[in-house]
């Protein structure tokens, strides 16, 4: 194999491992990305040179996505999350067009638990998107011309400002960074790999459009698979049973994308790709975040990629103007969201807790139910129960799940205590506040 093969499979595999937004973007466009993924919740540490050894990165800055010495709590600010847009843009198209988000997913990583997750949002999600070039103007359309608007209107920060501006408007979800990343850029990033092997769970034919031509007849046959740029594209982009059966290839690709380059061993080389293949994509990451995030990318769990998607809270409609739609079943959506935020060492535990409130505790619960939702406890995991007054305040692990329970001790003034057979039925944890329980910050949090 030539030096210069061996160098582009180098870089574009470190992008995608060490930055699960790029590739992931390149995937996402078509079909999701998987390099862009790798910045962290901003420690402070030490500068370091300011060059980082055969590339042109300067480096003298704190790095991001470097964890301090000793145990901390998960905190809120542990999530980095990274809008990733795959853009319809086809080749010889010009660079500022107005184009729409053929993909659009969440890539968030959470720098505690050392995880990658991704959140997938659908393309026909109907909803408030800015209008015009001034800030805090909506108007109802697909998510996906969100770009395509904040391009042809000059929307200040351009079309992925725009689409960043939407998904926060409407998911209530803080977004720290994008990339985007367009067909030609996806297909160089995949053939930089090498390809990629994919598992097909089943066989499917596209013979309406040209977007599976690239195969044999124009099916993708079940089974293990290796596909080069413009086969993963096309995989990724075929929707000839609905947009949310396109996720779900979107995200098999994302995750062929980081098994190849971590078993390439391309995550320590990140800052290196990074230089090499930053052409291929946009994103407002600067280049000295790059070290850090490569660090940050390091600790990592790649082969727990866990994946999310706003499609199971929708459901089909029309709009006013005759555009087939997606109308969101709000309480669904934001519970799914709600659980893609928490924390992911909690949610391993699956925990169902119960909340034992004390009489006339309505609105303690309340607040209470608030202060673990800021914290990573999803409130679809906690049952808010009225109690008669009897028993003591505490915290009793029922069922042994060590990581929840270890959690709440810091999230409420109360100890644990052993069950002493009054605790409610059904629960692996029971939380029972007392009249005068506080709230409290864990120690080490923020």
């Amino acid at each position: 194999m030539s030096t210069g093969v061996t160098r582009r499979r180098a870089a574009a595999a470190g992008i995608v491992v060490g930055f699960l937004a790029a590739v992931y973007v390149a995937l996402v466009v078509l079909g999701r990305v998987d390099q862009y993924l790798f910045p962290a919740n901003e420690v402070a540490v030490p500068a370091v040179p300011a060059k980082v050894p055969g590339t042109d990165l300067g480096v003298n800055v704190s790095l991001p996505g470097v964890s301090e010495q000793g145990p901390k709590p998960w905190t809120p600010d542990a999530r980095l999350n990274i809008l990733v847009l795959g853009i319809d843009k086809r080749p010889g198209q010009p660079e500022d067009g107005s184009y729409r988000s053929d993909t659009m997913f969440i890539a968030s990583i959470d720098t505690h638990a050392g995880r990658l997750q991704l959140l997938a949002i659908p393309r026909d999600f109907w909803a408030e998107i800015p209008y015009g070039n001034t800030p805090g103007v909506w108007a109802e359309n697909k998510i996906n011309a969100a770009y395509s608007y904040g391009q042809f209107y000059r929307y200040p920060g351009g079309g992925a400002a725009a689409a960043v501006a939407a998904v926060q408007h409407n998911l209530n979800i803080t977004i720290r960074h994008y990339v985007v990343i367009d067909w030609e850029g996806f297909v160089r990033l995949i053939d930089a790999l090498g390809g990629i092997d994919i598992d097909v769970p089943e066989t499917i034919s596209d013979f309406g459009t040209d977007v599976l031509e690239v195969f044999p007849n124009n099916t993708v046959q079940a089974g293990r698979q290796h596909m080069d740029g413009r086969q993963a594209l096309g995989y990724s982009r075929v929707r000839v049973d609905g947009d949310l059966k396109r996720i779900e290839r979107q995200q098999l690709v994302i995750r062929a994308v980081a098994e190849k380059a971590v078993s390439l061993g391309y995550i320590a080389r990140i800052p290196e790709l990074w230089s090499a293949y930053r052409d291929a994509f946009k994103t407002d990451i600067d280049n000295g975040l790059i070290p850090g995030y490569a660090l940050m990318a390091r600790q990592v769990d790649l082969g727990r990629i866990e994946t999310f998607s706003l499609g199971k809270a929708m459901y089909g409609g029309v709009s006013e103007d005759g555009q087939l739609i997606l109308l969101p079943n709000r309480e669904q959506m934001y519970a799914i969201i709600d659980e893609f935020l928490a924390d992911p060492q909690a949610r391993d535990e699956a925990p169902k807790i119960a909340l034992v409130t004390p009489p006339g505790g309505q609105a303690a619960g309340k607040a209470a139910l608030a202060h673990l939702a800021a914290w990573g406890i999803s409130e679809a995991w906690v049952t808010v129960v009225a109690g008669d007054g009897t028993g003591q305040a505490g915290i009793v692990d029922v069922t042994g799940k060590p990581y929840t329970a270890g959690k709440l001790t810091g999230l409420f003034d109360l100890r644990m205590q052993n069950p002493d057979g009054t605790e409610p039925p059904g629960f692996d944890i029971v939380v029972r506040l007392g009249e005068n329980t506080a709230l409290q910050t864990p120690k080490g949090g923020n």
